[in-house]
């Protein structure tokens, strides 16, 4: 097999990675796009669609931490290409599921391969790119979150319209069994010029994780933001489709505009967290919630007969900040755990991550019906983004003591 070039290799990885991100995420994204024909065909309460949400992002807490310890041992190439045969292989298979309890069966475990493409796509980035650069090349890994998102608004609803959501579904699986066949021919473990560092021991290195208290701050703001993030994501369609009274297509296309807003702004947000903040990733990631904030209370209290471009305008602010924050809190767990313990720092920070997506749109649904409004549960969403922002102030950006950079040279080719 060809190898890439020295120079182009971490290029090459940053594809990779990304595409891996891109595809993952399709199956729970395209849930919120398409939930009111998954309520109609299956006769389902938003609770319950709130429920295949949390069972999909349950799998990943499960995997997420045995994945971190398992890449700092075996590294990233071969998990990589498993976890996304399994998930791709799960979610084809749902052209043959009929029920509701199938449905959530495959939902957990595609959810086991998001939970380890999250943490071994931070773990191949943490390994590839300097700290100079490691922000901006996570936050182009993050872009593909958003652009699923983009995707499964505008492209998920009409595909199942026309052909059906199984059909639309078993898509989505081809297209992450493509992601592991690219993973084959392209990803490779570094090398390094010289003896690799001697990481530190898993005990030593595993406990002096567990006593940093900024990393564990930073783990539940990941909690927090995520479970805003998801909620949003998954209630969004139906919140204008029951209260504006939107067509399907059109509420898909706000929620489209608010992944492509969070598309615009992780990239950005990475660079200027590189270069204009040198590095500093908490106080920018602070701001980013306050306007998320604001954008939020902004679509709450929006009367129902406000012009359309202005309800266009606050749901793709929000997209910026409320779903633009990713990457830099990736870069920053990555660097509060470090080296040996990156993967399964990483592995910990996604685990909270996936468990705040996992609780919160389940508590959404269930506050929206029980009141039969939504104001209540937008009410919950704002207080999680307030207690995250508190958080952030005892969140230092220094990186840890433990990170050793070492040159990286050409990848050993792959015996395998």
């Amino acid at each position: 097999m060809r190898l890439a070039p020295p120079e182009r290799a971490p290029q090459v990885i940053l594809s990779v990675a990304t595409l891996a991100q891109f595809v993952i995420l399709l199956p729970v994204l395209s849930l919120g796009a398409s939930a009111p024909l998954l309520r109609d065909a299956l006769h389902l309460s938003r609770e319950q669609i709130g429920t295949l949400v949390a069972l999909f992002f349950a799998g990943a807490i499960l995997t997420s931490i045995p994945m971190g310890w398992l890449a700092d041992r075996l590294g990233v190439r071969h998990l990589l290409i498993a976890v996304q045969v399994v998930s791709g292989l799960a979610v084809v298979a749902m052209l043959w599921l009929h029920t509701y309890r199938a449905l959530l069966a495959v939902m957990g475990l595609a959810g086991v391969g998001n939970g380890a493409v999250m943490v071994l796509t931070n773990k191949a980035l943490y390994d590839w790119f300097p700290r100079e650069r490691r922000a901006t090349a996570m936050g182009t890994k993050f872009l593909a979150v958003s652009l699923a998102g983009f995707v499964a608004g505008a492209a998920v609803p009409t595909l199942a319209l026309w052909g059906g959501w199984q059909q639309a579904f078993a898509v989505l699986g081809g297209l992450i069994l493509a992601s592991a066949l690219s993973a084959g021919l392209l990803y490779h473990d570094p090398s390094h010029a010289g003896p690799r560092p001697q990481p530190l021991p898993a005990c030593a290195s595993g406990c002096a994780l567990g006593r940093d208290r900024r990393f564990w701050y930073l783990v539940i703001v990941g909690f927090l933001f995520a479970g805003v993030q998801f909620a949003f994501i998954t209630y969004l369609v139906l919140f204008l489709h029951d209260r504006w009274e939107l067509s399907l297509p059109l509420a898909g296309s706000l929620l489209a505009l608010a992944q492509g807003g969070a598309a615009a702004s992780r990239v950005p947000y990475g660079w200027l967290s590189d270069r204009w903040c040198e590095g500093e990733r908490a106080p920018l990631l602070q701001g980013i919630g306050g306007v998320a904030l604001g954008a939020l209370l902004a679509l709450l209290l929006l009367p129902k007969g406000a012009p359309y471009l202005v309800l266009a305008a606050v749901i793709c602010l929000f997209g910026m900040s409320g779903l633009g924050w990713g990457g830099l809190y990736a870069t920053l767990a990555t660097e509060l755990a470090g080296g040996g313990a990156t993967g399964l720092g990483s592995g910990i920070a996604s685990a909270c991550f996936q468990a705040g997506s996992t609780v919160t749109p389940v508590l959404f649904g269930s506050i929206a019906d029980t009141t039969g409004s939504y104001t209540g549960a937008w009410g919950m969403l704002v207080l999680w983004l307030l207690l995250g922002i508190g958080l952030l102030h005892w969140v230092e950006t220094v990186p840890s003591s433990h990170e050793k950079p070492a040159p990286l040279a050409p990848p050993a080719p792959d015996t395998s």
